[in-house]
């Protein structure tokens, strides 16, 4: 496969996002997160008067990880299933042919293979729409949905 990706390290992790799939680019804005959410969801974003979850790429990918302090320049990548995920910088866009990688070696088979850089390293190459399980999915929708009718009390007032 050859396409664009977007670029995103997460502490010393690059990944490979397909351009397909990115909506945009954020810098850090305030995350409103409330009590009792699951681990991986770090709570929401208000962006055009909606909240948008923003999740932990990280914890997604290596449940046994920690998401660190959120560094000043990290960035919100808004996908377009409207999601976002937090990530320590959105580097740049790379184009290039993805090479195979064995699906078992991530959860979900999310990860889907490996991309050179034109520095030599490599980046993880990244199938969105394999970060969540079904069910992950629809508990964030009723999460979503929950954060909205919040949202929606406090604008009324």
């Amino acid at each position: 496969m050859t396409a664009s990706f977007l670029i995103l390290r997460i502490g010393a992790t690059r990944l490979a996002l397909p351009m397909a799939a990115v909506r945009e680019v954020l810098p850090m804005l305030p995350i409103d997160a409330a009590p009792g959410l699951p681990c991986p969801l770090l709570g929401f974003v208000t962006l055009h008067d909606c909240p948008v979850p923003v999740l932990a790429p990280e914890l997604l990918l290596d449940p046994q990880a920690q998401v660190g302090t959120i560094g000043l320049f990290a960035h919100l990548v808004r996908l377009r299933d409207d999601l976002c995920l937090l990530v320590d910088r959105a580097e740049d866009v790379a184009h290039g042919d993805v090479a195979p990688l064995d699906p078992t070696h991530s959860i979900n088979a999310a990860i889907v293979g490996e991309l050179t850089l034109p520095d030599g390293s490599s980046a993880h190459v990244v199938a969105p729409d394999r970060l969540l399980f079904d069910a992950e999915r629809a508990v964030l929708a009723t999460l979503t949905a929950a954060a909205t009718a919040r949202h929606d009390q406090w604008t009324a007032a």
